[in-house]
């Protein structure tokens, strides 16, 4: 006989029927094991928070550079001419230069200055002690235009890919997806993936949204890349629909998997035989399964778990509405065994059928 699938019977733990996955029947009860599920963490990953990296000076940054002297200095002053009023500013603004290859600059009145490696508060003492005996009390700022490393780049799936400027106050990975126009694609489709050197670690954004701790302080040279995964569950059998469904929000649950399904058949589904079909981390396995179980013996990794529904218990139905759906996911609805046996009736009509046509016209012929 044709059939889409495995009968309900199939998992039955019976002497002489083992299954080779585990089953479990959900209940209320049992939905406290889901919280076993391990998240993905960047902190995990990456480290801490962080306090805000130190920015220093490299090769190729752009800076500009302002100058003061105490009154009544001469080095900077200009004179100022303003209606009849005539003022003396001992100031000098240097217009913005790029540090070159060999790490330098040019400050008047210093010469060459090495800045490369320093930060911008130790190259403007630098320059404040080098103008000692030329200038009165002379005062420098440093102000980075534009700095080559002292950026972390985002791509992807963004409005606008770029490299952010990290400043002393430390950016995060939300500050600067902001800075590069926020997401392209919707929220629960979203992956963000964080490269450090030669780590990369990945999380949801949906996740990262609502765990502070892993919203880290960037480091110069980090890469964040914003990537658009559907997330998406299959529904096999006796439904009213058999597709790969796309998940439309960041949580759906069983219930809301089966009407995006278009429900159970009447005609054909099995209402005990609802089942569902997940490879569940171990710490997972270990809450649901006895601890004697031969399906936790090898200790791996990831055990496969069928999730049996009852759905003519209204306990399992109420468990369904906070059972949630992972990706990848698969939804079977086994047929029921009349189902089976209307198979078989219209298989013999078909054959005979045309037999007893004959016959009856031959009969009304005569």
């Amino acid at each position: 006989m044709p059939t889409s699938g495995p009968p309900s019977h199939a998992f039955t733990n019976s002497p002489g029927n083992i299954p080779t996955v585990a089953v479990v029947d959900v209940t209320t009860r049992m939905l406290g094991a889901q919280q076993a599920r391990r998240t993905s963490s960047l902190a995990a990953r990456l480290g801490s928070l962080g306090p805000a990296p130190v920015l220093r000076l490299t090769r190729g940054d752009v800076i500009a550079i302002s100058l003061w002297e105490a009154p009544p200095g001469t080095l900077f002053s200009s004179s100022i001419i303003s209606g009849q009023t005539v003022s003396n500013t001992s100031t000098i603004n240097i217009p913005a230069q790029t540090v070159e290859s060999d790490g330098s600059i040019t400050v008047p009145f210093v010469g060459r200055l090495q800045v490369a490696g320093d930060t911008p508060g130790t190259v403007e003492q630098k320059i404040s002690q080098a103008l000692q005996g030329k200038a009165a009390q002379p005062q420098a700022l440093v102000t980075v235009v534009r700095s080559a490393m002292n950026t972390a780049t985002v791509t992807g799936e963004v409005a606008g890919g770029s490299r952010v400027p990290l400043s002393g106050g430390g950016e995060r990975i939300l500050d600067v997806i902001a800075a590069a126009g926020g997401l392209r694609a919707p929220v629960h489709e979203s992956i963000v993936e964080v490269t450090r050197g030669r780590t990369t670690a990945r999380m949801p954004f949906q996740q990262l949204v609502q765990s502070p701790r892993d919203n880290l302080t960037l480091l110069p040279g980090d890469v964040v890349t914003v990537v658009r995964e559907p997330q998406t569950f299959s529904v096999l059998g006796a439904t009213g629909r058999n597709a790969e469904i796309v998940f439309e929000a960041p949580q759906v649950s069983m219930a809301q998997a089966l009407a995006k399904a278009g429900g159970l058949q009447d005609a054909r589904a099995d209402a005990t035989g609802v089942f569902l079909f997940r490879v569940e981390p171990l710490a997972v396995a270990q809450r649901l399964l006895p601890p004697d179980s031969i399906y936790l013996s090898s200790r791996a990794p990831l055990v496969p778990i069928v999730y049996r529904f009852n759905m003519l218990d209204p306990q399992t139905i109420i468990a369904s509405s906070r059972f949630w759906m992972q990706p990848q996911d698969i939804v079977y609805v086994s047929n029921a065994s009349g189902a089976e046996l209307q198979k078989f009736l219209f298989m013999i009509q078909g054959i005979v059928g045309p037999a007893l046509n004959g016959a009856a016209i031959a009969i009304a012929a005569r």
